[in-house]
């Protein structure tokens, strides 16, 4: 199914189940389907309606290359169509990676959102200047080096490539470009009750995490770590972090 944003694009949706609603949110080059495949929306949508997406950008959703289309009023906006078109007024979300900090801007703004669940993400500056540049030429450089037939040299190897082939690397670059101007989101400034977890081999998010523990729990956020746990993990892993997540959302 598909929702018309308010700039005029088509963003791709589905919805299933009964039951309050539980907007999941993936990571920055995954598609709606992961939740699919991992067996969260059969397990879930049992128990609630479970909304997922396809961001501008990626998947079957439309796909611009100016980074201003991925200012955060325009990521958020888009999710507020979807549900919109869900008939849905008031829900959960849960989202991992880029969807956790997307999760975090709504637990921040929206009043319809009644509780959120941030996995692999943080407080604070997730994404700095130096880490989006860093990212941005390599995707360049992957782009140069796939034209003059030179993977091999930039260290690509051939399921690599297969997997970046079927992303739009022009419109991956333009949200990352455009991420330097999110808002920096606080403890405090969440709205509604808040689960975050990450796992403890995912340092890039667990050291921060650690390091905030004190603002997060004097905010009133629940703060979980998933022992040798990565980034991917804390999604692959449905049965280690499914039950402690539906014990939040069932409050």
């Amino acid at each position: 199914m598909f929702a018309t944003s308010s700039d005029g694009l088509c963003i791709a949706y589905d919805r299933q189940g009964n039951g309050p609603a539980l907007l999941l949110l993936q990571g920055f080059a995954a598609t709606r389907q992961i939740w699919h495949e991992l067996g969260y929306v059969e397990h879930l949508s049992q128990e609630f309606t479970v909304v997922t997406m396809d961001r501008r950008g990626i998947g079957e959703s439309a796909m611009p290359t100016n980074p201003a289309a991925y200012h955060v009023e325009r990521i958020l906006g888009d999710i507020e169509v979807v549900l919109q078109a869900c008939e849905v007024e008031r829900y959960a979300v849960w989202g991992h990676s880029f969807g956790g900090s997307t999760a975090l801007q709504l637990a921040t703004r929206s009043s319809q959102v009644e509780r959120a669940i941030i996995a692999g993400s943080f407080f604070g500056h997730v994404y700095p200047q130096e880490r989006i540049d860093e990212i941005v030429n390599w995707l360049e450089s992957y782009l140069e080096a796939k034209a003059q037939g030179a993977l091999a040299e930039l260290g690509v190897d051939a399921e690599e490539d297969a997997h970046l082939s079927q992303i739009n690397i022009p419109a991956q670059i333009a949200c990352w470009r455009a991420l330097v101007n999110w808002p920096i989101v606080h403890p405090q400034d969440v709205r509604c009750p808040a689960l975050v977890y990450a796992g403890s081999a995912d340092e890039r998010v667990a050291t921060p995490l650690e390091k905030s523990r004190q603002e997060i729990e004097q905010a009133g956020i629940q703060l979980r770590f998933f022992e040798n746990l990565d980034h991917e993990q804390e999604i692959i892993e449905r049965k280690i972090v499914l039950e402690p997540v539906l014990a939040f959302l069932r409050g």
